[in-house]
């Protein structure tokens, strides 16, 4: 996926398509605005798994923090994204510090206000959302946009032909204030 070679053990989750997989980097890295804004100095990658972002996205930011609870996930990641600093525990017991950008791929269930408090405590400037249900999406954008994030745009990717089911990547900024 994006030139990068990944063990996924039997324990872990992985998407279905490399393609798939592969079109999700792209529109992470897009809804960051690495292309425009350049790679984030410090990226915070929220439900990591098995390193996707952090190995690729990651890649050219001077720092990664990675978050999953999967112990199967975390000793994957940590060999798809060495250069990543990986935490294994549930994100709402993660402890946030200050970050220029994050991505974040929950499961169905979203994030949820605990989760958007802590994106909202790194003052990330950046924030992709990765949601895979419209219900989720919906409250998570609710949340996102009463702690001060702008939606910039959402790209649709398709992982799941000839089914329902879509993955949706937004792009969330917030003004800097001195």
């Amino acid at each position: 996926v994006a030139g990068h070679r990944f063990r996924i053990s039997a324990a872990s989750f992985f998407q279905a398509r490399p393609d798939g997989a592969d079109a999700l980097v792209g529109a992470v890295a897009a809804a960051l605005g690495c292309d425009e804004d350049g790679p984030p100095g410090h990226l915070v990658d929220l439900y990591g798994g098995v390193g996707l972002f952090a190995a690729t996205v990651g890649s050219a930011a001077r720092r990664v923090t990675a978050v999953e609870a999967s112990r199967s996930a975390v000793a994957d990641a940590r060999r798809n994204a060495p250069g990543a600093r990986h935490l294994r525990l549930d994100v709402r017991r993660w402890r946030p510090s200050r970050a220029d950008a994050v991505v974040a791929d929950p499961s169905r269930h979203g994030l949820g206000a605990e989760v958007v408090d802590r994106i909202a405590a790194t003052r990330a400037t950046r924030v992709a959302l990765v949601s895979c249900d419209p219900a989720a999406l919906g409250r998570d954008a609710g949340l996102l946009a009463a702690a001060g994030y702008r939606l910039r745009a959402a790209t649709l990717v398709e992982l799941f032909p000839h089914t329902p089911h879509v993955e949706v990547v937004t792009s969330w900024t917030k003004p800097v204030h001195p």
